[in-house]
């Protein structure tokens, strides 16, 4: 009954800060959904438990929940941020880490990931230059479906690439910007779901 009670409080938590940054910006929150269903296929195709599936798909729902913390000139800017822009939306994943600090239980495993999906394998990430293995994997996991689907997205300032493009960038930093394991499975993952939609359409009657 008691851990029944508990779950119940996670799922309200996790709806009211998804409810934050719904009111603070639509589309960051439909990105976090977008890449919580992709870190979870990524999480079956590398054949993670289903406990530690399940903390990676809610780091994916949270993992951009410091940006309640950044102003809106700067989130809703309709065009590139300068230099000093760029240094205050760096600092949304160590708000994020302080905003899960100050919740009990799962949030604080939360934290950790969620403070760690802007570092790069090659250790040239922030905000703690994290290095490798170093960076939590369900971090690592994040930052390859997170720059995938931004990379497909729509911007203001720009139009978005295609899945090739997109695919080609993620082997360019493979190693570099991104676990070369990660982008592997992941590339599956896009594969897979490539055969899928063909299967599908390939079963419409003429």
């Amino acid at each position: 009954m008691r851990a029944a009670r508990l779950e119940q409080a996670y799922f309200a938590t996790l709806g009211a800060l998804a409810a934050a940054l719904e009111a603070k910006d639509a589309y960051t929150n439909d990105h976090a959904i977008e890449i919580a269903g992709l870190a979870g296929a990524v999480c079956e195709q590398l054949r993670i438990a289903p406990a530690d599936t399940r903390l990676i798909r809610l780091g994916a729902l949270l993992h951009d929940i410091g940006k309640i913390g950044i102003p809106d000139a700067i989130l809703h800017k309709p065009g590139p941020l300068t230099d000093e822009e760029w240094a205050v939306m760096r600092t949304h994943p160590d708000i994020g880490r302080q905003i899960l600090e100050e919740i009990d239980g799962i949030f604080q495993q939360l934290a950790t990931i969620v403070v760690a999906h802007h570092e790069r394998w090659d250790g040239k990430g922030y905000p703690n230059r994290l290095v490798g293995v170093e960076i939590p994997l369900a971090a690592r996991i994040l930052t390859v479906v997170d720059s995938y689907d931004a990379m497909v997205s729509h911007r203001v300032y720009r139009e978005p690439l295609t899945t090739g493009q997109a695919r080609a960038e993620l082997l360019r930093c493979s190693g570099t910007q991104f676990d070369p394991k990660v982008v592997q499975a992941f590339l599956e993952v896009l594969d897979e779901q490539s055969r899928s939609m063909l299967e599908q359409i390939e079963s419409i009657p003429a």
